[in-house]
């Protein structure tokens, strides 16, 4: 018997997953892939209540986070989830090789064929997001090299990497589903790519899990703020959980062919 597929995210706070790609990886979940998660922060300086009832002591919201992203992958039916303790709002100020050596050795740890990360704009410009894309696919290439640093592992080639980006319409409908995210995205240096059809790699339906994502949503209780506004534009807007997109970094760099299965080529061969 063949063995399952393995898929694995390398992204930077505990919700990313979640409200990212969360549809596909239940999708995934569900078919039997095994489903790996790695954050490098564990988001320690996000959301924690209202200043004079915080959810918890400040000094524990980062566990308190990890947690979470512990219960939503349950709710997903994610394999396993690792939450690393690099600092939130900072992980470009880290030296890259202490970033990039981690992502080695749990890539050569749980061995995954699928990979998927932020793209190069981060999604909508955060400079987290877009550092963890960068120190992924630079940790990508040194796993599968024979001869790099044996002690994390034996070597592993991934045989295909994804993107997660924000389509332009869905940036677009941000405006009516949440205007202080837009004023808070206008404030960072990178704006976020206009990612038009033309230009994805693949799209995935999630329409059919959609509520099992935003179950998944729930288990981030210091996220509420923000999945509130989701939930509550999804009957205004009901594309807001019908796919979630990406580009491709390899093989075949870039946008088309669209696919709609992450695994569709490696089914094949």
């Amino acid at each position: 018997m063949k063995d399952p597929f393995v898929l694995a995210t390398i992204l930077a706070h505990p919700d990313d997953e979640t409200f990212g790609v969360g549809g596909t990886l239940i999708r995934y979940a569900d078919e039997g892939v095994h489903v790996h998660s790695l954050c490098l922060t564990q988001g320690e300086k996000g959301w924690n209540g209202v200043p004079d009832r915080p959810l918890v002591p400040s000094e524990e919201l980062g566990a308190k986070r990890a947690a979470e992203l512990s219960e939503a992958g349950r709710r997903m039916g994610v394999t396993s989830t690792t939450c690393l303790t690099y600092p939130d709002g900072d992980l470009a100020g880290v030296a890259e090789d202490r970033v990039v050596r981690d992502i080695v050795r749990w890539v050569r740890q749980v061995r995954p064929d699928v990979v998927i990360t932020w793209g190069p704009d981060g999604g909508y410009g955060h400079p987290d997001h877009i550092a963890a894309g960068e120190r992924a696919l630079v940790a990508l290439e040194l796993a599968g090299i024979e001869r790099h640093d044996l002690g994390l592992g034996p070597p592993h080639r991934v045989r295909r990497c994804y993107r997660f980006v924000a389509a332009a319409d869905f940036v677009e409908g941000l405006r009516t589903i949440n205007p202080q995210f837009v004023e808070y995205m206008e404030t960072l240096a990178v704006k976020p790519q206009r990612w038009t059809r033309d230009r994805l790699g693949a799209a995935i339906d999630i329409s059919a899990v959609a509520d099992r994502k935003i179950e998944a949503m729930r288990a981030h209780e210091t996220q509420e703020p923000d999945y509130s506004a989701w939930i509550g534009a999804r009957e205004r807007i009901p594309w807001v959980f019908a796919e979630e997109v990406f580009i491709r970094q390899y093989p075949d760099p870039g946008g088309p062919p669209l696919e709609s299965d992450l695994f569709g080529q490696l089914r094949s061969s």
